[in-house]
């Protein structure tokens, strides 16, 4: 407690530093006035750009794929795929039917109330 750390007077600022100041204190002043004009054009550039899609490689490929197709390869593709179609919706409803024979079968024979 004898030795107590004696208070530094801070004396006039150099010329270095003073320099030093003014040009961060013009740096912080330019960043404040421009700042407005960034926010602004950030907002444009975000709303005038489009995001990529996820999906950009499947459509080329089908735009690839249907552009080396004649005409009698697409009348057969899309026969092919109606058949599809039909096939799946019989089978729903196949599906649906047993679903139903078995239910009231249950509840019929009293397993189910």
């Amino acid at each position: 407690m004898f030795f107590r750390k004696m208070k530094r007077q801070p004396g006039p600022p150099s010329l270095d530093e003073l320099s030093i100041l003014d040009s961060e204190i013009e740096k912080y002043e330019a960043l404040i006035e421009n700042a407005p004009l960034k926010l602004l054009e950030q907002k444009e550039r975000e709303r005038t750009t489009i995001p990529a899609l996820d999906d950009r490689e499947q459509r080329q490929r089908e735009k690839r794929f249907y552009a080396q197709m004649t005409r009698g390869q697409l009348i057969n593709e899309r026969r092919y795929r109606t058949r599809n179609t039909v096939l799946f919706v019989l089978l729903l409803a196949a599906t649906a039917s047993l679903c139903w024979w078995i239910y009231s079968e249950l509840v019929r024979n009293g397993v189910l109330s």
